[in-house]
Formats: structure tokens, sequence, C-alpha cells
């Protein structure tokens, strides 16, 4: 009879469960779309038993696919997109559809929280900025706007804390997820009334779910769970994690000095330290999930998803190359990118479709676009355009002391080998790729191990769990050719302030 580990991710869009053996081998994903609500400007809702129902699907399937007995999986655990809110009334049932992680209905709320230099007093518990998807500005929001809603409130969870109290009937949270939203007193690891009262929302403090470590076992799955997912009563489930901590275990990302780079939905750039950053030009530090150590992240929407708007809007011609090829669009993408020779760019791509590092009016553009150029210079631009945002993340972690000398690189734009060379190239340290591509709910799966008592630490985990794949030295012919258009991003960055705080207040005339 063998032994198995259940990770479960669930980002903004997709519920996956994915099984993995004990060192580590990808068996078998399965996922579910789950829809997203819009229902008004700015807002993003799913209806949480959809989410619940998307993951027992996934669940259901990866078992069957596995051709497994479910009393073999010996641990699950969970991750999930952190912030937004999944809020529960007081009789355990859903008292609102579930609130995402890019929801911006808060933004008044923070703004006037800005005014006030509200961040500055909180900052010295938190360690990280203020935004209108956190649960602290949520929570404000619906007691200024939906008060009954606020009045029924008897827990404040997350994303993969709905999943596990689906899974175990117990209401919790951990530390890392909790650490990244403006409720916890991260430095001293617990609730603070304090800041609770700083945000107008004290009545909240007894909704807050106790938190746990990642590794830690929390519950069994229920009967009833049981009956709807497939598994076995009984099953450990752990406190499972954050999502950009479960993809740094995932890829073997463990110890000080060990950065893991996200290049998908959003640009994710992490690095594990072993005293927490304080800085205000931080995005933010959290708790670890090794409760040793710290995790300083950089990040921004500014990553692959323009490589998908851009092969969705204007490669009608790679999509039927890669159709007659039996191969994905992405691939041809590749060729494209690899056959137009580093130097004889010179086009520069600021990759802000759907959001920005550098001021909030900041929106995408291709520079210095001339009549000879081709469709392949445009997307060798966003390749490098997307590098280059996360290079200026990166440059910020190590001017805060967040320092590093290797990099794990994980998400969709990992598979691209012309594109995880660029980042060696252009970040000068050396690259490694990690097999299996599902690392958020490997992350999870190795907690799970860590509970289950498979694995003593995350450090023994990852050597027996977590394997390279393939690995990217610097090339120092290329990285001069990089750091000089690199240095036109910024330059452009600078030039076009002012025009893009000009452009989002243009009023569109219809006729």
């Amino acid at each position: 009879m063998g032994q198995y580990l259940l990770g479960l991710d669930n980002g903004n869009t997709v519920s996956k469960a994915a099984l993995f053996d004990l060192r580590g081998k990808e068996l078998q994903v399965a996922s579910r779309k789950v829809e997203t609500y819009y229902p008004k400007p700015g807002w993003t809702e799913r209806s949480m038993d959809s989410l619940w129902q998307g993951t027992t699907g996934a669940i259901r399937e990866v078992i069957a696919k596995a051709g497994i007995k479910p009393e073999e999986i010996v641990g699950i655990g969970s991750s999930g997109h952190g912030n937004g809110v999944y809020l529960l009334d007081k009789a355990g049932e859903p008292a609102w559809n579930g609130i995402q992680s890019l929801d911006t209905r808060a933004t008044e709320i923070v703004d006037g929280w800005n005014t006030i230099a509200l961040r500055d007093q909180a900052f010295p518990h938190t360690l990280q900025s203020f935004w209108p998807a956190q649960p602290n500005a949520l929570l404000a929001w619906f007691k200024q706007h939906e008060p009954a809603v606020y009045e029924r409130i008897g827990a404040v969870l997350l994303c993969k804390d709905y999943i596990n109290y689906c899974l175990t009937g117990e209401i919790r949270s951990d530390y890392t997820d909790m650490s990244a939203t403006s409720l916890l007193d991260v430095p001293n690891r617990c609730y603070s009334a304090e800041l609770m009262a700083l945000y107008g929302i004290p009545e909240m403090m007894e909704a807050l779910p106790r938190p746990a470590y990642s590794f830690e076992v929390i519950g069994n799955v229920t009967s009833k769970a049981a009956a709807a997912t497939g598994l076995a009563a009984g099953t450990p489930v752990v406190g499972g994690l954050f999502d950009v901590d479960a993809s740094a275990i995932g890829a073997g990302v463990t110890q000080p000095g060990q950065a893991c780079i996200i290049v998908g939905s959003w640009s994710i750039n992490e690095v594990v330290t072993a005293k927490p950053i304080v800085s205000p030009d931080i995005f933010m530090t959290t708790l670890f999930a090794d409760p040793e150590y710290w995790l300083t992240i950089e990040a921004s929407a500014t990553s692959a998803t323009n490589l998908e708007w851009f092969v969705n809007q204007f490669c009608a011609e790679e999509r039927l190359e890669a159709n007659r090829r039996g191969v994905s669009v992405y691939e041809v993408c590749n060729e494209v990118v690899a056959n137009v020779p580093v130097e004889s760019a010179s086009l520069i791509f600021h990759p802000f479709l759907y959001g920005s590092n550098v001021q909030a009016t900041a929106r995408a553009g291709f520079y210095g676009v001339g009549g000879w150029h081709t469709r392949a210079h445009l997307l060798r631009a966003l390749y490098e355009g997307v590098v280059y945002s996360h290079l200026n993340h990166a440059e910020k972690l190590r001017q805060a002391g967040a320092d590093f000398d290797i990099v794990r690189l994980t998400g969709g734009g990992a598979r691209s080998e012309v594109w995880t060379q660029m980042f060696a190239d252009t970040l000068e340290v050396l690259i490694e790729v990690p097999d299996g591509m599902e690392t958020g709910a490997h992350g999870a799966a190795i907690s799970a191990g860590i509970g289950a008592g498979i694995y003593t630490n995350y450090t023994e985990a990852v050597e027996q769990a977590v394997s390279v794949v393939r690995v990217h030295e610097p090339d120092q012919r290329r990285t001069p050719l990089y750091l000089a258009r690199y240095e036109e991003y910024k330059q452009l960055l600078e030039a076009m302030s002012q025009p893009w705080d000009r452009l989002a207040h243009l009023k569109i005339f219809t006729i």
C-alpha cells in the first residue's frame, strides 16, 4: 500500500488538486475553473459554495486518475490566494460571496487612511503597505456600507481557510496567510486590539481565526467532507499557507539567501531572510512557513499575463502554426523570440497592462517602434520588459537588505528556456527551474508531509522531495546589452510619469 500527499491550491480563477508521492513526484493534477462575478465596477467575487464544489470535483478527479485508494493519502495541505476575505456568519454559513484579492471596492477606505497617515501608525506592527483587497479595509467597508452583514460576521477567513473549514469543520488560519493581511502584529506573531481599533473595526477581534503553523495538523476530514470529496474520513489536514510561501517551498526555497521568482499572473519576487526586513519601501515582510525565518516580498501585476494578452490579440499566425504542429502557441512564441538576436533588439516595453510597480496611473507601452520592426521584435521587447519589471523589484529587495545569490524560477514563464535565460543574464544570478508545474500545491503537500510525520522539517522535506530540471548561468556577453536597455526602461518610467497622470484623467467623449 502506497503513501501519498495531497496538495490543494486555490488561486483567483482555478481550484487545483495535485497528488504527490513521498519523493515529490507529481503523479496527477486536476483542476476546476471557479467563476468570478463582477457585480459592480471594481468588485471581484465568487460563490463560496462554488469554490468548495470546484475543490471537491478536483479532488475526486485526481484520486480517480491516480487509481489509488483514498486511505493511501496520509496528509492534506492547502494553499490559496492571499487577502480578499471569505466571511462566515455566526451560524458558520457564508455571510457574503468570497471577495478576491483583485477587489478594489475599499479604495476610498484606504485613500482615507492614507490621508491621515494611518499606515505610519500601523506599519511597526504590520511591516507592509495597505491596499484595498486586504481584510482590514474590506471589513471597514462592510461596516460602512453593509452594516447588517457586518453585524452577522462570525469568522474572518481567507481563501484556503474556507477550504480547510469545509474539510474539517475547524475555524482556523495560519501565520503565513494572516501575516499578509495587516490584521496580525507580525513581529509579535499575534492579533492586536490596538490595530483593530486603529481600523475602526474593534468588534472583529473575536471573529479572527486562531492561527496555526503551516505544518500543524488542525483537524481531520469529516464524514460529510469525505462523502463530498471521496477522501477517507479522518485524514489529517494541516494549517496550510499563503500561496507565495507554498510556491517558494514547492520550488525548494527554504533558506536565507535564496529567492523564488514567480513569472505568472503577478510578478512575485520573494527572499527568505533570517531577520525581518523592516522597510516602508518594500511591498511586505511576512512570517515564513518555517517559523525560524521571514519572507520579504516585492510584487506587482506586471508579469506573464502581458504575454497572454499579446498572444490573444496579435498572434493568429503563431496560433495556426502551433495547431499545425500540435504544440502550445507559447512554444512557438519562444522560438520566435529566440530567433531575434539580442544585439538587434532596440525596443522597450513597459508591462503595465494590469497594474504597475511605479505609479497607479502607469499603462503599458512599446517605445521606439519603427516601420521595419516585426511582431517578433515586439514579442522580444515584451519578454524583456517583464524581466525588467522583476529586476526593478529585485533591486528594491537587495537595497533593503534582502540579498540573494540563487533564484528558483517558477510559474508559467519558467517553461520558456529563452525567457529563463533572460532572467539569468539580467539579474546576474544562477537560475534554477524546479521539477513539476504545480509548485503551490507541492508546497502545500510538503507541509502536510511534515504534519503527517513523513518529514522532520522543511529543509529535510525539500532535500527529499524537490529536484531541479534546468539550470541557467548568466551569459556575461549579453548582460551589458540587457542592462543598457534596462537603463532606458527606467528613463522612460520617469519621462512618462506626468503623461500617464494626464491620460488617466482624460474624458472620453462619445458621439
